[in-house]
C-alpha cells in the first residue's frame, strides 16, 4: 500500500539589491511529486538543500532522497519512534521516543546510537539544534541540554525561572542561543545557559500558534544576536506565518505563506542556512518545501 508524498517546492527568489535584507523575498512555487511505502506514520520532515530531504516517524523509520524527492531510500536505523530532525552539511540527527537520539555522518545513510536523553512520549526529545559535529542543544518541552562531544554527553542547561514549556530552540554560535516558550517569550544566552536574558518582545501578538505538538510545530534560526527567523502556523487555516527580526526580537516583519492545505496537525522545519521551510502534515502525510534563493 503506497502514499503520496506531495512535494511542493516553493523558492522563494531573493530579488534584492545590496540594500536589502531577508524581510524583503519575494516568493515563487515549483511542484513536484513523490511516493514512499506507507509503512508507518510519519511526524517530521527536513529538507537542507534542494536536492536533500529526510522523513522521520513511527517505530524508528527514516527514508532520505538526493534528487528533489524523486525518489526515497530507507535508511539504517534502529530505534523507537522519531520526532524530530536536525540537520548540518553531511550530519543528521534525530531524536523522540524512550530517550532515543541517533546520528548519521553520511547523509542519513546510516545512524550511529548517541547518550540518550528524555523521558517516553508525551514527555519525549523533540528539538534540536547543532552548530557544528561537536556542538549542539537537545530538548524536549521541559529541559534542555548541551553536548560538546558529539552526543557522547549530555549536560544539562538551567533554564530561566519564568520560562514555560519550551517551543523551540536555537544555538547559533559555540556560546549563544535562543529558547522560545509556549508563551512567545524568548531567552536569549550569551554563555551557555549560565546567564540568560528575556527578550523584550513577545510573538503572542503576531497569532501564531506556540501548542507543544508530538513534532516541532514552529521553527526558529538565528544568524547572529540580531537576525533571526522563525517559521509558525498561524491560527487561521490554509496559512504560514514567516517573521523575520533584525534587531534582536525587539520587532519583527512579518510574511505569509499561503497553503493549498490546512497543516493543523504539522511539523515545521527551517534549514541552518535559513534557506529552505519544510512543512510535514502528519495527518495527510504531505510534505511541502519552500525555498528561498
Amino acid at each position: 500500500m503506497k502514499i503520496f508524498f506531495t512535494i511542493i517546492l516553493a523558492a522563494f527568489v531573493l530579488l534584492f539589491a545590496s540594500c536589502k535584507t531577508t524581510q524583503h523575498r519575494n516568493w515563487q512555487s515549483v511542484i513536484h511529486k513523490s511516493q514512499l511505502e506507507k509503512i508507518v506514520t510519519y511526524y517530521h520532515a527536513a529538507f537542507d538543500t534542494a536536492g536533500f530531504g529526510v522523513v522521520t516517524g513511527f517505530a524508528g523509520q527514516i527514508y532520505y532522497t538526493t534528487d528533489l524527492a524523486a525518489t526515497w531510500k530507507l535508511a539504517s536505523s534502529r530505534s523507537f519512534g522519531l520526532f524530530t530532525l536536525e540537520i548540518n552539511d553531511s550530519y543528521v540527527w534525530s531524536c523522540g521516543d524512550k530517550g532515543n537520539v541517533l546520528m548519521s555522518k553520511n547523509q542519513a545513510k546510516t545512524f550511529d546510537m548517541l547518550k540518550s536523553f528524555g523521558r517516553s512520549d508525551p514527555h519525549h526529545c523533540r528539538y534540536l539544534s547543532f552548530i557544528s559535529a561537536k556542538t549542539g542543544w537537545i530538548a524536549s518541552p521541559d529541559s534542555l541540554a548541551l553536548t560538546q562531544d558529539g552526543g557522547r554527553n549530555w549536560t544539562a542547561l538551567t533554564l530561566p525561572e519564568d520560562c514555560a514549556r519550551i517551543a523551540a530552540i536555537d544555538l547559533f554560535s559555540e556560546q549563544e542561543g535562543i529558547v522560545l516558550d509556549e508563551k512567545g517569550t524568548l531567552y536569549f544566552t550569551p554563555d551557555q545557559g549560565l546567564t540568560w536574558r528575556r527578550l523584550s518582545s513577545t510573538l503572542k501578538n503576531y497569532k501564531i500558534d506556540l501548542n507543544i505538538y508530538k513534532s516541532p510545530a514552529v521553527a526558529m534560526r538565528f544568524k547572529d544576536a540580531k537576525q533571526g527567523m522563525i517559521v509558525a502556523k498561524l491560527l487561521q487555516p490554509f496559512a504560514c506565518a514567516v517573521l523575520f527580526t533584525e534587531n534582536g526580537g525587539i520587532t519583527w516583519v512579518q510574511k505569509t505563506i499561503s497553503t493549498d492545505r490546512d497543516y493543523a496537525k504539522s511539523s515545521i522545519y527551517l534549514s541552518r542556512d535559513m534557506q529552505t521551510i519544510t512543512l510535514l502534515d502528519a495527518e495527510n502525510q504531505t510534505v511541502s518545501v519552500f525555498e528561498s534563493r
